[in-house]
């Protein structure tokens, strides 16, 4: 059984970097020529992205013993950082399932349970950032149909993952459509509390960090775009169809950085480096994985 989910994690590292390169040729997010960037800061947003890419292993290491599935902070770097550009496949499902199939390979743990725990915690994190951002939404956009569109979803998430009568309600429409045992993801109040202040914390750095690449590339930058980074890559991971979430998450930020102020080319500039500065967090976690992995082996 391990050697199947082995086999299966390897395979899914190939594609997911295949996917990745493939996309940054096609849509042209490596030509930077004629930006004039301040590197100082460019320095300080790269190492708070990739503290918080560092404290989103301790988040999922957290999800997994909170669930009664103990591992070392070891096994929880590698499992998802080796699987940290899964996103990038098409289908994005496959990075809910590549850090639990890891695991699983490791420490023969049911793949089913905890891709479902992968799961919970990848919508608690969407909807904490999407609750990060939406009063700043409210105030900066001078059309609020965003800020709607907001509380939308995060009503619909707070009822999916903590309201047991419509969770049930769910279960029960699932088993009669699909004719077999349905499950939905579903948090206790408590659990959910725990598990939030170490998702916030890796939340907190990618903004801050934002807002510092922010300034790395314009004098035009404002502590409003700390807010615009967790709206746009909450809305990304929700575009299911789009790997890694490119175009949306370029097209939110660029709308949200035009409302404060930035001109049009400018944001457009700024977002897609934001792209090339997120992909830096997530080589580092991988490197840092594969070392340790590497290192375990020896």
């Amino acid at each position: 059984m391990k050697t199947k989910y082995q086999w299966a994690f390897r395979v899914l590292l190939y594609l997911s970097i295949a996917f990745l390169l493939w996309y940054l040729v096609k849509f042209d997010y490596l030509s930077l020529a004629g930006i004039n960037i301040r590197w100082g800061w460019l320095v300080v947003s790269a190492l708070l992205l990739w503290a918080g890419f560092f404290f989103s292993t301790i988040g999922w290491k957290q999800a997994l013993k909170l669930h009664g599935y103990p591992v070392s902070t070891k096994l929880a770097l590698v499992s998802h950082g080796l699987s940290v550009f899964a996103k990038y496949v098409p289908g994005k499902v496959w990075v809910i399932l590549g850090r639990a199939a890891y695991v699983t390979a490791q420490n023969g743990t049911k793949a089913a349970d905890l891709s479902f725990i992968s799961l919970k915690e990848q919508l608690l994190y969407i909807l904490l950032g999407l609750m990060v951002s939406f009063l700043p939404v409210l105030i900066y956009f001078e059309n609020s149909y965003w800020a709607w569109i907001i509380l939308v979803t995060i009503l619909g998430l707070c009822m999916a993952l903590f309201v047991k009568p419509l969770h049930d309600i769910g279960e029960k429409l699932g088993k009669a459509i699909f004719k077999k045992h349905f499950d939905l993801p579903f948090l206790s109040l408590g659990l959910s509390l725990k598990l939030s202040c170490y998702i916030l914390v890796y939340w907190a750095f990618y903004s801050v960090g934002f807002y510092f690449l922010v300034v790395s590339l314009t004098s035009n930058a404002s502590f409003a775009h700390v807010f615009a980074f967790p709206m746009a890559v909450c809305y990304g991971v929700l575009a299911l169809f789009t790997p890694g979430g490119i175009g949306v998450r370029e097209g939110l930020l660029t709308a949200f950085l035009t409302a404060t102020g930035v001109e049009l080319q400018m944001a457009v500039t700024i977002s897609v480096i934001s792209r090339l500065w997120f992909i830096s967090g997530e080589v580092f976690l991988f490197v840092l994985a594969l070392l340790f992995k590497r290192a375990e082996s020896k």
